[in-house]
């Protein structure tokens, strides 16, 4: 997305202002108070809405009133060219999009255009000022990790907030060695509290033996009275004997069912356990089956081949690049004396073989010397001739120059066709021009007769309307229409022919343009064959000089030496001896390439041999190049399979103990089974729950029983023998008289010392101090506890928030850090080559030299470096999904020359793919950044500006 042009309504201090934003890199520069921020919020709320009246932010309103908002110009990659316009209106501002097809949308298509971004998240990633980076300096190493990890992913900022405010809301709360947290105070309070309840308690000592003699003396009331109570049951149930003999009866019948039944013990719920065991012992055959399976699925694997071999060759890692860098030192040896050789071969233009064949010998390179000095003489009597011939030359070169430019202003294919057939065009135009003046004063004469035929027909037709005559309106109207049709005519008639009207279309007010083509032309034709005489008498004489040729002995035997020599007889007199020493030198480099081939031959040797013990230790080939990775990967692989040996066993070592221990559980389930059967006396599970029905018939016989029982319970409770006479009832019912008589006065003591013991525990009850203390603990207690819940609640959060944290660092943040690292090390000219964090998750940069820094260690200007590397990274990460402009305010006041050379090279890699945008108020940054597109904001300005 490219911002191209900002057109500012009324925005703070600006006014009815244009602003054209042509490159990808614009600064707007301007000194304080110029309105530069204007400008920046202008782009911000325009995108994401003015601010609420109640929010911190400013709302930019004009002071002198006018049409508040603005409209940007946008080219966006997905929706084209659009216009976002915001005026002032409901909170936010009214916005309308207009879109390059004509559509019109509102805040739902702007959501669309931002790709659903807020104000916070597009602040968080594409804009940033210098006082984000002025607080780095004073950031402890965990702030400042955080701070970087902030810039460095999306989301990570409202987490790092959020977790701030519980950490000091659960400070607030509680402090390991603190006083003034809320549950350390209230704590303190809960003992000191339980030490005055210790207190109460020891002098509320004197009244729990009086309570507890009273609850004694109730108790014994209450005893008392259901004793009563039972010696008058005991009455009823005598008068009641009599009623209830006939349920005697019945209870002796059913007590002799009872002696006949021959099963006299059986489980308690014996059904119940029997059905939970078959279900049991069912279900874990089921799952002995199954894992028995599986411990016959799951194979043991192969044993993993060694890994010793591939170590011990890893472990030489060392000998193997030094080997290979030897090879390759040897082998660019070999090359450059190759390059040299071929060099010197291709200079004398010989091959190898007739080089070495060549006398080098001292007395050959003698006798070559003579014989140059004889030829230096013979040289002197030919260059009257050369310097001649040469004259010549240098002429004819200038006239195939002066021809070269003068035919660079040929008249082209067009000019030259005009030309050729202006002539006959030049007598037909004139022939059409005739024609057409002709025509046009006929045709004037001819307007005035019809003209004057129509008029008269006019007024001949008016006056016999007026005199009432048939005869002159016909008259009239006749004369009309005969105008009216030579009118007509004359339209067809006026037209000129075709080919004079195409003449006079194509060529007419064009005779001056072709005449000047036409002279042209001819004078070219002139000129040029002026030229090429001039050519044509210099190459005669060119090669009349050149045909003089010398006779001279001396070069014959000049030639007869090279060939003796071993050189070529066309070799140049003035080479001969520069010759001559390269060729000494093609033999220096053949015998040292011969010697340097011989150890290469050694070196390959060697190399062969770590292939040969490589693809033994691998079991496969290996390629030369790839050999150390290759190792790396055997060895990877085989420890992979160790692990997965090691893991198949322990997997089969858990099933075999879970088998194991099914086993147990089945032989246990048996066991209780065969406890049930001993007990019931069965010796299978068929006979067990024939038992069963057998032991609840005799259940249902015990109830019937039980049942009569309730009966006699229920007429009385008749419980004396059957074979009572009424004198023995009688006698009883005496006894129980004289126990009730006892019974009472028993309870006229008890009453007495009752009312002693209520009067002196009244005077300990009547004091509350106790009571109100405990409850004011309770309600202590209840408080702790809910703010130790609150402490609870926000430590989980913490936890969940710190989890979040490592789950964004290990999924999104390497990608991020891929390119940070390459921008790091760009920003800091190759001085630090990683940027990256350590397992305590602390950022950490790497120096040249291989030394780590933690980043709170850094420079104020190289931490700032790392937070913008981070910055535009996240930015580059989200390319394809947000292409949003990067705007930035001041970012790089706080670097050197260098530095910001480094910043600024960086940006133009990146401003190929996205716009840059840039503020500031430091005038230098205009000479920094002369590439960019500079604007210049004046402190009073109320015009347009492009």
């Amino acid at each position: 997305m490219k911002i191209e042009k900002l057109v500012i309504y009324g925005f703070g201090k600006h006014e009815n202002r244009t602003i054209e934003l042509g490159q990808q890199m614009v600064l707007f520069y301007g000194p304080n108070e110029a309105g530069k921020t204007t400008v920046q919020q202008f782009i911000i709320q325009v995108l994401f809405g003015f601010p609420a009246r109640n929010q911190t932010q400013l709302r930019y309103e004009p002071k002198n009133g006018g049409k508040y908002g603005g409209q940007l110009y946008l080219t966006d990659p997905q929706y084209g060219k659009l216009v976002i316009e915001r005026i002032k209106g409901k909170s936010a501002g009214d916005v309308t999009v207009l879109f390059e097809d004509g559509r019109r949308g509102g805040e739902t298509e702007l959501k669309q255009v931002l790709r659903n971004y807020d104000r916070a998240s597009f602040e968080a990633v594409f804009s940033f000022s210098v006082h984000e980076l002025q607080g780095l300096d004073q950031l402890s190493e965990t702030e400042l990790s955080r701070t970087l990890l902030a810039s460095g992913t999306t989301g990570i900022d409202a987490l790092t907030h959020l977790e701030s405010q519980l950490e000091k809301q659960m400070a607030e709360l509680f402090k390991k060695s603190g006083r003034k947290p809320l549950i350390n105070a209230l704590a303190e309070e809960l003992r000191e509290m339980e030490k005055e309840l210790k207190d109460y308690r020891q002098r509320a000592e004197l009244y729990s033996p009086s309570i507890e003699r009273l609850q004694a003396i109730g108790q014994r009331l209450q005893d008392i009275e259901d004793e009563e109570t039972a010696k008058e049951q005991d009455l009823k149930k005598i008068t009641k004997w009599q009623q209830a003999a006939p349920l005697f009866a019945n209870k002796l019948k059913l007590t002799n069912q009872l002696e006949r039944v021959e099963i006299h013990q059986f489980p308690a719920e014996g059904r119940r356990q029997m059905d939970r065991l078959v279900d049991q012992l069912t279900q874990t055959k089921a799952d002995v089956e199954y894992i028995s399976n599986q411990l016959n699925r799951l194979n043991n694997p192969d044993e993993v081949d060694s890994i010793e071999f591939i170590e011990n060759l890893l472990n030489r890692e060392s000998d193997w690049h030094q080997l290979n860098v030897q090879l390759v030192q040897k082998q660019n040896e070999a090359i450059d004396l190759t390059e040299e050789r071929e060099e010197l071969l291709s200079l004398l233009g010989l091959t190898e073989q007739q080089a070495m064949a060549v006398d080098v010998s001292l007395s050959q390179e003698e006798q070559l010397a003579e014989r140059l000095k004889e030829l230096d003489l013979e040289e002197e009597n030919q260059r009257f001739n050369q310097r001649s011939l040469q004259e010549e030359k240098s002429n004819l070169a200038r006239a195939e120059q002066n021809l070269a430019k003068f035919l660079a202003q040929e008249p082209n294919e067009k000019e030259r066709l005009a030309a050729e057939e202006w002539p006959i065009v030049s007598a037909q135009l004139a022939e059409a021009k005739a024609a057409s003046k002709f025509q046009k004063d006929n045709t004037k004469q001819d307007r005035l007769v019809k003209f004057a035929l129509i008029g008269v027909g006019l007024v001949v037709a008016a006056y016999g309307f007026i005199q009432a005559t048939v005869l002159l309106i016909v008259i009239g109207l006749a004369a009309m229409g005969a105008g009216l049709w030579l009118f007509m005519k004359a339209r067809k008639s006026d037209e000129l022919p075709d080919n004079y009207s195409e003449v006079l279309k194509k060529y007419g007010g064009k005779e001056q343009e072709y005449e000047t083509i036409a002279k042209k032309v001819a004078e070219f034709d002139l000129q040029l064959d002026a030229l090429m005489n001039n050519i044509e008498a210099s190459k005669k004489n060119v090669a009349s000089y050149a045909s003089i040729k010398s006779s001279s002995q001396t070069e014959t035997a000049y030639q007869q030496l090279l060939r003796e020599i071993g050189l070529s007889p066309s070799v140049r007199r003035t080479m001969a001896m520069e010759l001559f020493g390269k060729l000494r030198k093609v033999h220096a480099a053949s015998s040292r390439l011969l010697r340097i081939n011989g150890e290469i031959e050694k070196l390959k040797a060697q190399q062969q041999e770590w292939v040969d013990k490589a693809q033994q230790a691998c079991g496969k080939e290996v390629a030369t190049e790839g050999l150390i990775a290759s190792l790396r990967s055997e060895l990877s692989i085989r420890k992979e399979k160790q692990e997965h040996w090691h893991k198949v066993r322990n997997e089969r070592s858990n099933l075999q103990e879970k088998h194991d221990q099914l086993l147990a559980l089945q032989k246990q389930l048996e066991k209780e089974q065969q406890t049930l059967l001993t007990y019931a006396q069965a010796e299978e599970v068929f006979d067990f729950y024939r038992l069963a029905d057998e032991w609840e018939k005799k259940q249902e016989v015990e109830r019937a029983l039980q049942l009569t029982q309730e009966q006699l319970q229920s007429i009385g409770g008749v419980e004396l023998r059957p074979n009572w006479a009424p004198e023995d009832a009688q006698l009883a019912i005496e006894q129980i008289q004289v126990e009730l008589n006892q019974l009472k006065a028993e309870r006229n003591e008890l009453l007495k010392e009752q009312a002693d013991k209520q009067q002196l525990t009244q005077m300990l009850v009547s004091d509350t101090s106790y009571e109100e203390k405990l409850q004011q603990f309770e309600e202590k207690k209840a408080s702790f506890v809910d703010l130790a819940k609150q402490w609870s609640v926000n430590k989980a959060i913490v936890e969940a928030i710190n989890q979040t944290m490592n789950e964004l660092k290990e999924k999104k943040l390497p990608a991020v850090l891929a390119n940070a690292q390459r921008y790091f090390s760009k920003l800091t000219n190759g001085a630090y080559h990683e940027l990256d964090m350590n397992r305590t998750g602390y950022f950490e940069a790497k120096r040249q030299d291989g030394t780590y820094f933690p980043v709170a260690e850094l420079s104020q200007a190289t931490k700032e470096q790392a937070y913008l590397a981070l910055r535009l990274s996240l930015a580059v990460s989200m390319k394809e999904s947000h292409p949003f402009p990067i705007i930035m305010d001041d970012a790089f006041v706080h670097f050197d020359r260098s530095r910001l050379q480094q910043m600024i090279n960086l940006v133009k890699e990146l401003q190929e793919e996205y716009q840059f945008i840039y503020f500031t108020c430091h005038e230098d940054m205009q000479q920094a950044w002369p590439t960019a597109q500079i604007i210049h904001l004046a402190n009073t300005e109320r015009s347009v500006h492009s």
